[in-house]
């Protein structure tokens, strides 16, 4: 009988530490699903939750992973119609692991012809940058949007849908390789992170002239992005990243009309009351991508703690994606 495995994380603390074990076959319970998975995808939150650094705390021992992709192998919701139905998984923890158990309500169909990594890889990032550009900001074709940490798997989703409302992005990064790779995903322009215009903004902030900054990594804890902004200008503060809070002077929003944002969009498409019409839109962005871009990169699931450490270390662009052993590219 095939063997199946999960990562453990036992103890809080370093992506070192988590364990590789046997899953034992038991009997669902119900109203749950069993899902072979096909794709993992690796974000920071899976990060801060090994570190016990999310707001959402779990303590251990649990299995990390908040999004996944895989094909209905069993199920006891006496609705044999479901399997061998791709879906995506997208929870609080549970998905490093070959094989899920996941209650009904826990997933979200998709058609089959959507290659599982690019499924599994892309939905968080399109469901923020979705949220964030078209729900929340509104943004319109032609404004000019800075984005810091723009070379990651939430940032190149967010140039691309930027890029394609017809807006001019400008992406803060941190070498040239980087830079090379915003431009290719559709940045109009580029910021060097240890450059002039960032340590003497008001200098350079008529060249830019921003409509809306979507700060990713927290740059504002340590320049002054905010100079940046037109007049009734926004600013946008994305997930929980590695403490990127800061606590903005009241003047700096009276002066300029600023209108503040914080996007939670996995919280934002639960209190929605339009949740079907979301999902759908996310579904459509990422039908038009593709796995072979290179803003993917594929990774062994024997591997997954290496790609957790790319992630950590901002040593990649785009986004990491774990396949398991039943992956097949473009498969069913």
């Amino acid at each position: 009988m095939l063997k199946n495995f999960y990562y453990n994380c036992n103890k809080l603390g370093s992506i070192e530490k988590l364990q590789l074990k046997e899953i034992k076959k038991k009997s669902l319970k119900k109203n749950n699903i069993l899902v072979h998975i096909h794709a993992i995808g690796l974000n920071y939150v899976d990060i801060l939750m090994i570190r016990g650094k999310y707001q959402h705390k779990i303590q251990p021992p649990f299995i990390p992973g908040i999004e996944a992709c895989g094909i209905i192998v069993e199920e006891n919701c006496n609705n044999k119609n479901i399997l061998n139905k791709k879906v995506i998984i997208n929870k609080k923890g549970g998905c490093f692991s070959e094989v899920v158990e996941v209650s009904i309500n826990e997933i979200i169909f998709i058609p089959k012809e959507i290659d599982s990594a690019l499924a599994a890889g892309s939905f968080v990032n399109s469901l923020t940058s979705y949220i964030s550009l078209c729900k929340i900001i509104k943004l319109k074709k032609s404004q000019n949007i800075l984005i810091t940490g723009a070379s990651g798997g939430v940032g190149s989703a967010l140039i691309k849908l930027a890029k394609s409302i017809g807006a001019n992005v400008i992406a803060i990064i941190s070498d040239k390789k980087k830079e090379n790779f915003v431009r290719k995903i559709g940045a109009k322009s580029t910021i060097m992170l240890k450059s002039e215009e960032l340590k003497n903004i008001s200098n350079h902030k008529d060249k830019y002239k921003v409509d809306v900054i979507i700060d990713i990594n927290g740059l504002i804890k340590s320049k002054k992005i905010l100079s940046f902004l037109r007049w009734n200008g926004k600013y946008v503060i994305l997930g929980f990243m590695d403490n990127n809070f800061y606590n903005i002077p009241t003047q700096q929003i009276l002066i300029k009309g600023l209108t503040i944002y914080g996007v939670r969009a996995g919280e934002f498409l639960k209190k929605s009351t339009n949740k079907r019409t979301i999902i759908n839109s996310v579904i459509k962005i990422i039908k038009n991508e593709n796995i072979n871009d290179q803003n993917y990169k594929l990774v062994s699931f024997k591997n997954l703690k290496q790609g957790l450490v790319k992630l950590q270390n901002r040593d990649n662009q785009g986004k990491n994606i774990v396949i398991t052993k039943y992956y097949k590219k473009r498969e069913e």
